[in-house]
């Protein structure tokens, strides 16, 4: 009984001995073999854990694609932000993808660890497969760039057009890079994303047409408050309108005034401050006016120049929210 129990072990031992001492899997020797180039992108990573080998067999497919658009993990962040800021529409929502792997399309052989405990790892992508699931994203992302720019080419809101419209212009370029990758994997499927490039070009010149319906021209009482033209000017870019001398959809009239009085060898200067923002038809957008507190010096030109830097400094204050909240 003892001997044939003895046998039993002896066999199960072998039998273990052979699995730990199995055949290098044919990926690794004759990766061709198994993955064809035609039909397969496939790369090869080893390390000493499992992650560790997965994650530079990955890095391998990332090297097939940076030959024509860099970055790719960028690229990967970049897509999904532009995804998700262009429209929280049902098409962009499903081209959102939740890692690189899922990026490229990747799928993972099963993994080899050798005798010296190393592990081997084989990552590949499927250029069918992993096409379909390029063509449905990029199919998806122009459905919404095309909803896009058909809602805000012509809107009311101009500010808010320009601003929708430059998140669909990311997305447009994000998804152009990404049709690049598609044609590497299928070069037949490029003339399917020839249109992009001109998606691109519709998107900026909607931007254009909406920045004309923002243009402003400003008016200006006393030019010796000059300063406060240009600290205007520069919260109105800043909010995206375009500046004109003559001939603006809005118009920005500047009335300073500084009573001045001398005494004791000091000149003190009592700013007001009006601005008013109109439409074209005369309607008043934004009514500004505030009364500043005494500034004192003993020449008036310092005294003016005191007041109006306090006045440049308040200005980006309550003034550049009201312009902020135009056409809201």
């Amino acid at each position: 009984m003892k001997k044939v129990l003895a046998g039993v072990l002896c066999s199960g031992l072998l039998g273990i001995a052979a699995l730990s001492a199995q055949d290098v899997p044919l990926w690794l020797t004759r990766r061709g073999a198994v993955y064809p180039p035609d039909l397969y992108v496939a790369g090869v990573g080893e390390g000493g854990t499992a992650d560790e080998a997965q994650t530079r067999a990955l890095a391998q497919i990332s090297q097939f694609f940076r030959t024509k658009v860099g970055d790719t993990t960028t690229l990967l962040y970049t897509y999904n932000d532009a995804v998700s800021v262009a429209e929280h529409t049902q098409a962009s929502q499903n081209t959102v993808v939740s890692s690189e792997a899922e990026f490229f399309g990747v799928e993972f052989a099963d993994l080899y660890r050798d005798k010296t405990g190393v592990y081997h790892a084989l990552a590949y992508i499927d250029r069918e497969e992993a096409g379909k699931k390029y063509d449905a994203r990029i199919q998806a992302n122009a459905r919404t760039l095309g909803e896009l720019i058909k809602r805000y080419e012509n809107s009311p809101n101009p500010r808010l057009a320009i601003k929708r419209l430059g998140e669909a212009r990311r997305l447009a370029a994000a998804t152009a890079e990404y049709a690049d990758m598609a044609a590497l994997l299928n070069s037949a499927s490029a003339p399917r994303y020839s249109a992009l490039p001109a998606v691109v070009t519709a998107i900026d010149g909607a931007v254009e047409a909406n920045k004309k319906r923002l243009t402003a021209t400003i008016s200006l009482n006393d030019k010796s408050a000059a300063a406060l033209a240009l600290k205007t000017a520069e919260i109105l870019r800043s909010e995206g309108f375009l500046l004109a001398d003559s001939g603006g959809v809005y118009t920005v009239f500047i009335n300073f005034t500084a009573n001045e009085k001398t005494a004791r060898n000091y000149y003190t200067l009592e700013p007001v401050l009006g601005i008013t923002i109109e439409a074209q038809d005369g309607t008043p957008l934004v009514t500004y006016t505030k009364k500043y507190p005494l500034f004192r010096h003993v020449t008036g030109e310092e005294a003016l120049a005191r007041a109006l830097r306090n006045i440049e400094q308040d200005l980006t204050g309550e003034f550049a929210k009201e312009v902020g909240r135009i056409g809201e």
